[in-house]
């Protein structure tokens, strides 16, 4: 499992449920086209490319290695952002 913290989300990756590589990377690449690096390629497998620290810093929770990972792999990525009712 991999997971870490963005400024407003958590990002958790299932890497018993990733199907990598036969979906193409779908979530690194996605993370490299929309969003910052976050994620790279070890042993054929996501990893971090950064450290968590740096991840809940430059993150831009663009949620486009979730929805790729939807489309083309098995859905082994999840963002959760919290909602709070406001009062």
């Amino acid at each position: 499992m991999i997971s870490f913290r963005t400024r407003t989300a958590t990002v958790r990756i299932n890497l018993d449920e990733c199907v990598a590589p036969d979906c193409g990377f779908a979530c690194v690449k996605a993370c490299r086209l929309y969003g910052r690096g976050v994620l790279k390629i070890e042993k054929g497998k996501p990893a971090m490319a950064v450290t968590e620290e740096e991840a809940e810093r430059i993150d831009n929770e663009c949620l486009a290695c979730e929805i790729h990972c939807y489309w083309y792999g098995s859905g082994a990525v999840s963002v959760i952002v919290p909602m709070e009712v406001p009062p």
